[in-house]
């Protein structure tokens, strides 16, 4: 473990009162993963190596005024069928405008996260940066598994499937293709956004633009050469640069809402490379959602930026 002796968590933006324009929520859950557990531990080993990230972006952007008031962990219980509602009860309660960012687990712990986003933003899009779709009805033994997550969540929360942008996709059952086809979904795929990036960016800024964005990252959308702990290592996956690409594509031409991270597995954690790579999707994703705010009440929203 990464020695954090006299540093604050969070980079020392942590602390703050409620209604802080950050808002951090853990769900230690991993009951749905039918390959490998250990998502469980996520929420409390990103909080302790949060204490390594400096409160600056990659681009210098400061985020010494942004606090985050941390409401702890929120237990789905042993089953997420039945435990998701008071979960996604107390998450609906963060104000509007803070930023909301949930810490799994393992990702059907966005079922309770995506019915909290549409009761606090009735219009939001979804961005679902994942190397799997997860829109099974049935997938490994159950209706509730990980590869249903997607599939549950839209049923649950109400959320129209033509308002998802599903990126990094590149392991599908054949029953996932014919229900993105059939709802109108978006996919980019993994190989789609390597041989081709700014027309891929492209599609997906078109599909999100002026829209409030939540963004659900697995981070096995990663290659496992960047983040190797999480439950189904899938090869041919996004790099670092390309993940955090997406999401200065998306802050360009949309609002950034909301943020859960799931999949991680410190179990399978050598070095903490894929924790620190979590972490780093977090940071950044602070600086982008706030440098909007900032510019929105200044008055003065840059325009939409466009890929390329």
């Amino acid at each position: 473990m990464i020695d954090v002796t006299g540093l604050k968590p969070w980079g020392g933006l942590s602390g703050a009162p409620e209604g802080a324009p950050v808002t951090l929520a853990g769900i230690p859950y991993d009951g749905s993963a039918v390959y490998r557990k250990g998502a469980a531990q996520a929420p409390q080993r990103i909080r302790t190596l949060s204490a390594v990230m400096p409160p600056v972006t990659e681009e210098g952007h400061l985020l010494t005024g942004l606090g985050v008031h941390d409401l702890g962990d929120l237990t789905a219980g042993s089953d997420i069928e039945t435990g998701w509602t008071h979960v996604a009860d107390r998450l609906a309660e963060v104000p509007a405008d803070s930023v909301l960012t949930v810490l799994g687990g393992d990702h059907c712990t966005a079922i309770a996260t995506l019915a909290a986003q549409v009761r606090r933003h009735p219009d939001v899009r979804i961005l679902w940066v994942d190397a799997h779709p997860d829109l099974c009805d049935f997938s490994r033994g159950g209706r509730w598994t990980c590869g249903c997550a997607l599939r549950r969540a839209l049923e649950v929360s109400g959320i129209a499937p033509d308002r998802v942008v599903i990126v990094g996709g590149r392991d599908y059952d054949p029953e996932e293709l014919d229900f993105i086809r059939d709802n109108g979904m978006t996919l980019v795929g993994a190989r789609e956004l390597a041989i081709n990036p700014e027309a891929a960016l492209k599609r997906v800024q078109e599909k999100l633009a002026g829209s409030e964005v939540h963004v659900s990252f697995d981070i096995d959308s990663l290659d496992p050469a960047f983040a190797p702990a999480t439950e189904i290592p899938s090869s041919g996956g996004l790099t670092s640069r390309q993940a955090l690409e997406v999401l200065h594509s998306v802050a360009g031409v949309a609002k950034l809402v909301g943020l859960d991270l799931v999949e991680l597995s410190p179990p399978f954690d050598n070095g903490n490379i894929s924790t620190l790579a979590a972490l780093k999707v977090i940071f950044e994703f602070w600086g982008l959602a706030s440098k909007r705010s900032a510019l929105e009440d200044e008055g003065h929203d840059d325009e939409p930026e466009t890929a390329g």
